[in-house]
């Protein structure tokens, strides 16, 4: 899907400012020189950019590129997508196991009962403090090569770079938990005390499922950033 790739190309210059917060954003004729695609493809690409706060239009004054307090917390971003370029991220990998799909998760991912998926358990710091815990479920046929020592960096780069495949969209869903004893000592953070679990279904092109993961965050509270 050529949208797709120029969508993900003009993230990347969000992202690593080259396009730097508040400028413009290149019209869509020069867009589509630029990128070789038609009207109709860099429209739909502008269009996805701005339904993830990368981007919002001000009729008669053109595009104009979000900071990234717009973009990271509408899309409530993984640990790596926050602060790989800032800080250095330890994984600490708690699980890492090839596991028998049930009913459930066999339904989740389409995939056949009995069927092989990666299954890991890791935990996420920021200069030894402990930020996210994440588990991880990933079907083995789309992954023959993954690892735990894959597992320890940066899997979205490993999906995408090693792997070729091309991410469509993640699906989130988020929820209140509470904190139990075992997330206490594993976050450092009090018991009893309320937190966000957030569901993330990262889907290739075509809607295939690629990951599955529940992420809990020591951080509990969402920033809403709106703009006229």
């Amino acid at each position: 899907m050529k949208y797709i790739d120029v969508y993900n190309d003009i993230k990347r210059k969000i992202e690593d400012k080259v396009y730097h917060p508040w400028t413009t954003l290149q019209g869509e004729e020069f867009l589509c020189e630029m990128y070789g695609i038609s009207r109709t493809t860099i429209r739909k690409a502008i269009s996805k950019l701005r339904q993830e706060g990368y981007i919002h239009s001000r009729q008669g004054s053109g595009i104009f590129v979000n900071p990234p307090e717009f973009y990271e917390e509408k899309n409530l971003k993984t640990l790596s997508e926050r602060m790989e370029k800032k800080q250095n991220i330890e994984n600490n990998i708690l699980k890492f196991k090839i596991i028998k799909a049930g009913k459930k998760l066999a339904d989740l991912f389409n995939i056949a009962i009995e069927s092989e998926l990666y299954y890991y358990k890791r935990l996420r710091s920021i200069e030894d403090e402990p930020k996210v815990l994440e588990e991880t479920y990933m079907p083995k046929y789309l992954f023959k090569d993954f690892s735990e020592e894959k597992a320890k960096s940066s899997v979205l780069k490993y999906i995408e770079k090693d792997c070729k495949h091309v991410i469509s969209h993640d699906v989130k869903n988020i929820t209140a938990i509470n904190i139990t004893k075992e997330l206490s000592d594993l976050l450092q953070i009090k018991e009893g005390i309320a937190t966000l679990q957030i569901e993330h279904k990262v889907y290739l092109i075509k809607s295939v499922l690629a990951q599955y993961t529940k992420e809990i965050q020591v951080k509990n509270n969402i920033k809403f950033v709106s703009v006229r």
